[in-house]
């Protein structure tokens, strides 16, 4: 292993040999002639040192000035070199100097800039190498690429994670900042680098044999991101917690935009008024340093992806506490290290209970159920009570003779070992993860190796469990082990062992794992087919569902037709399985089938017996609404709208009714009602934000995105459809490209980019669209009609007029076959077409088209 005073390959006393010229006093009689003959040897840019060509200037410090240099041998890069300036070359500066090289070379991590080289200069200058970080600073990084929250403390976990391995090395980085923090792009990615261990301090030995005597009388680091013992020049008390501090102000910069005291007012009032303000003075809420910037703060926010009251209600619950927490004046009542302040942004992620909350039982019992609020009602309570059913389930599926057995064993496995794990510690510290993977490491270590059935069981329900709180991988992991145990103990055919196919293919489209989910299910069908033919038709839904999401109507439409068939075929008569029948319904909307869609929206309803304020009649009420505005009904769809809304919110609550009121922004976009869009927008905000699940769904802003492109906000929405692309095309994967959500978005985008007036990129998105909808969708969807008319848009607008009418007559054509005459797009299509023809001087064909236009609103009155 390496020894720590070794550096570059070199043995300390081949260092020492070096670091005595470079540090030796100059005799007194040759002072002056060395430092005038300075100017003349000082190294300039195109000049070399050594084997370095020196190319430019990167910056200059207090001690030391900064190349970007060329090396030639033995591999050729850029790096860059620091060498001490010419006339600083005291034993002070020489010993700092040396202190940072030391320094970095001691550090080998992927966020900090490492050393390669070190020399002297012909002039008698210490020098050394370090990577070249081509990068920005974070901060500027994250608001010229318009960062989110999350994004950005993501890259400030990295720099916590690099500032540990500082500590971990013995070396205190005094004067972490922004600028010192820059990001450089590799594969796409953006990756932390920090740079500058200029004033760097070591907890064990020394960084040199040199000390500064004298360094307490100067002041070290950045005043802005300077901790209360750092500002107190009279003392040498300074350890790790000093750069949890200034880890705590960039943090504060990075969600707020601002240092949490004003510089200008900090460096204008003296040194003891500085100090004094740092030592004594508590940092202004982010929250409330926001809130009293005026205009900025509206330009803070856009930078962040989000809206200025939604950064202060986040930064009011539980963010702020992190920064606050680490920026606290007695270091006692910091973070006790850079790894857990960078764990407690974990665990605001993940929405664990945070290090920096308040430790009350009530505020990590309100953080347990927000976790897990599909499955929480107490934090024992309900783990128990969801896997004692178990019990129940098992004598459901065993067969009698030994499903006593089997349950009890279930139940011993719960109370005596799940239960006791959760004895072992605090209540309110637990959560259901930790309950689930305390059963499954039993479940690992054999507990039911000579009854694998009774595992399957369990194995199944924790995959389920799993799966609902979003973990997947261990979802995955149970349910391809109950599988597998049911399939070697009952056989592929069995009812138990298909439903274990059916739990495993839900899995695997959570994953967006496309292909594996449709060969789980029909895997499932065809083994329901062999075992159970009076039964075969219980799959046709999943798979119908499944090829729904992936865009494949056609075969979304047969699945849920056979569904149908087989029930009456089975049932007899007229029997139907309504909620088939939705899903079809559902289906034909997707292909633009509007009446198709109506018809059978209708018979559902008329026919199904069911309360009409139940789940699936309220569907269909929502469905038979969305046809509605498409067909252009819309003071039908607006009752229906209304009516669902206030159903659903009394029922359910407010939060199942968001998809419904955005429907009807929707129906009100398409009017051109902007502002009352805009007004059920902010409800839905607002009614996301005080929920538990505070994530904004997909068709929410995209909607959104496609309002401010109507209200000429085009930088938001350019954010906006930039947010969703990204999220489909994770969401989508391999099939993102095709997929008729993704080619809404690309049309959508398109529209966005003629606004801007950026032509061609416009052309070749709604070219796209069009493509992708055609190729999709069929030529005669509505779909493609859009695209169609808003290619012609564009052609008009750059004055290709004969493009335009091309497109128009053909977008008029189609959607008076698809929609109608009087159809409020056919009408948009005939009044674009009608100034075409004004704009290309042509009175006598806009005219015709005029009278055209007038005979049918004529024929609609």
């Amino acid at each position: 292993m390496k020894d720590d005073t070794s550096i570059f390959g070199a043995e300390s006393d081949n260092l020492d040999r070096l670091l005595r010229f470079a540090l030796e006093p100059p005799e007194e009689e040759n002072q002056a002639a060395q430092t005038a003959s300075m100017d003349t040897l000082t190294e300039k840019p195109g000049g070399r040192i050594d084997k370095y060509k020196l190319l430019r200037i990167l910056g200059e410090g207090g001690m030391g000035i900064v190349y970007l240099a060329q090396q030639e041998e033995p591999v050729k890069r850029r790096v860059a070199l620091k060498v001490v300036k010419p006339g600083m070359d005291s034993k002070r500066v020489i010993a700092r100097f040396e202190a940072e090289k030391q320094a970095l070379a001691l550090m080998q991590h992927p966020n900090i800039a490492g050393v390669y080289d070190a020399g002297i200069t012909l002039t008698g200058r210490p020098y050394f190498v370090m990577e070249y970080v081509k990068g920005t600073p974070i901060t500027d990084y994250c608001d010229r690429h318009k960062l989110s929250i999350n994004d950005r403390l993501e890259l400030f976990q990295q720099v916590c994670r690099a500032v540990q391995h500082a500590h971990q090395k013995g070396i205190i980085h005094r004067d972490i900042k922004s600028s010192n923090i820059l990001i450089s792009v590799e594969n796409e990615r953006p990756i932390p680098k920090i740079i500058d261990f200029g004033v760097a301090k070591a907890t064990g030995k020394p960084l040199t044999e040199r000390t500064i005597a004298t360094e307490d009388t100067q002041l070290l680091g950045t005043p802005e991101y300077m901790s209360p013992e750092q500002a107190d020049m009279a003392t040498e008390d300074i350890d790790t917690r000093s750069d949890v501090y200034s880890l705590g102000v960039l943090l504060y910069v990075l969600l707020t935009g601002v240092l949490p005291y004003d510089p200008q007012t900090l460096r204008d009032s003296g040194i003891e008024n500085f100090r004094k303000t740092i030592r004594e003075t508590d940092p202004k809420t982010p929250s409330s340093r926001l809130t009293k910037l005026g205009n900025e703060a509206t330009a803070i926010a856009q930078n962040r992806r989000t809206e200025i009251s939604t950064l202060t209600k986040h930064l009011k619950k539980e963010l702020e506490w992190i920064p606050l927490k680490a920026m606290q004046k007695d270091r006692a009542d910091r973070y006790r290290s850079a790894s857990e302040l960078a764990d407690d942004i974990e665990n605001y992620l993940k929405g664990k209970p945070l290090i920096a909350g308040p430790p009350t039982k009530s505020y990590r019992f309100r953080k347990f159920a927000r976790r897990h609020a599909v499955l929480s009602t107490a934090v024992l309570a309900v783990t128990i009570t969801l896997i004692l059913g178990l019990a129940g389930i098992t004598v459901m599926y065993f067969r009698a003779e030994r499903a006593l057995g089997d349950a009890q064993a279930i139940t011993d496995f719960l109370t005596i070992d799940v239960l006791r794990a959760v004895n072992d510690a605090n209540a309110y510290e637990q959560s259901l993860i930790y309950v689930l993977d305390n059963a499954s490491e039993k479940l690992d270590l054999g507990k039911f190796k000579e009854r694998p059935l009774v595992e399957a069981t369990i194995r199944g329900e924790l995959g389920w469990t799993y799966r609902l709180l979003g973990k997947l991988d261990k979802a995955e992991q149970h349910a391809e082990l109950a599988l597998r145990i049911c399939e070697e103990q009952l056989g592929e055919y069995n009812f138990e062992t298909t439903q274990k196919m059916f739990h495993l293919g839900l899995i695997y489209t959570a994953q967006n794992r496309w292909n594996d989910a449709l060969g789980m299910l029909n895997r499932q069908l065809a083994a329901v087919q062999r075992g159970h033919p009076t039964e075969y038709h219980a799959p046709y839904i999943s798979l119908g569902l499944l090829f729904e999401k992936m865009g494949q109507y056609k075969k979304s439409e047969e699945c849920f037709l056979r569904k149908i068939e087989i029930v009456r075929r089975v049932k007899g008569g007229h029997a139907d399985s309504y909620i088939a029948s939705r899903l079809l319904a559902g289906v034909y909307y997707r292909q633009g089938r509007y009446e198709e869609a109506a018809t059978l929206y209708l018979k559902v309803i008329k026919t199904s017996g069911r309360d009409s304020e139940g789940g699936d009649m309220l569907k269909c009420a929502y469905g038979l609404a969305d046809v509605y505005r498409d067909q252009g009904r819309y003071k039908e769809a607006e009752e229906l709208y209304r009516s669902t809304i206030e159903k659903r919110q009394h029922i359910w609550g407010e939060r199942t009714a968001i998809a419904t009121i955005g429907s009807l922004a929707r129906l009100y976009m398409d009017q051109g009602h902007y502002d009352r869009a805009n007004e059920l927008f902010k409800e839905i905000h607002d009614i996301i934000e005080e929920s538990e699940n505070s994530n904004k769904p997909l068709w929410y802003l995209y909607n959104l995105a496609v309002l401010r492109t109507k209200q000429g906000h085009f930088n938001d929405a350019e954010i906006l459809f930039e947010e969703v692309r990204d999220q489909w095309q994770r969401k989508l994967a391999k099939i993102a490209d095709d997929h008729p959500e993704m080619l809404t978005v690309i049309n959508g985008f398109g529209v966005l980019r003629r606004e801007q007036e950026c032509y061609e990129e416009a052309e070749s998105l709604l070219q796209q669209a069009l493509e992708g909808r055609q190729r999709k969708l069929g030529s005669d969807h509505p779909a493609c009609f859009e695209s169609i008319h808003e290619l012609a848009v564009l052609y008009k607008e750059q004055g290709r007029y004969e493009e335009a009418e091309k497109y128009f007559l053909e977008a008029i054509e189609g959607r008076r076959l698809k929609l109608g005459d009087n159809h409020p797009r056919t009408v948009e299509s005939l009044n674009n077409l009608i100034a075409l023809y004004e704009a290309w001087n042509k009175p006598e064909q806009a005219e015709q088209w005029r009278k055209e236009l007038h005979s049918i609103k004529t024929a609609n009155e």
